[in-house]
């Protein structure tokens, strides 16, 4: 099974859209990251973790399902974050313009092999 920075380099193959990516388990253990700085992984990782709080407070607001992805548009690009088991999550940005369900379903597919890949390890 693919380890989490494969599942990544695949994701990065299937999806010319994503610029960065990164995997998370909890606030800052990061599994794989594509971003050549630190500072860069770093500050993503911050911000998309404030993102997924917020979202989850949203979310039990308005008495909805637990929450599984979230997709924020900007002009300079978007930013997609799918969460998965065990506070395992995986935050990723494209240009403008991508094909909003196909980085969805990518995004997503990244992170389930990721897991997989993890738990036929030991689950670490």
């Amino acid at each position: 099974m693919p380890t989490a920075r494969e599942a990544l380099d695949e994701l990065l193959e299937m999806s010319s859209s994503i610029r960065h990516a990164v995997i998370v388990r909890g606030d800052n253990e990061v599994l794989a990251s594509t971003f050549a700085s630190s500072a860069a992984e770093a500050a993503m990782v911050r911000q998309a973790r404030a993102m997924i709080d917020e979202a989850r407070a949203a979310v039990g607001e308005m008495g909805r399902s637990p929450l599984t992805q979230i997709f924020v548009e900007a002009k300079s690009g978007c930013v997609f974050v799918a969460l998965g088991e065990r506070d395992t999550w995986l935050a990723a940005t494209t240009g403008t313009e991508p094909t909003v369900g196909l980085v969805l379903y990518d995004v997503n597919t990244a992170l389930r092999t990721a897991l997989e890949g993890e738990a036929a390890e030991g689950g670490k």
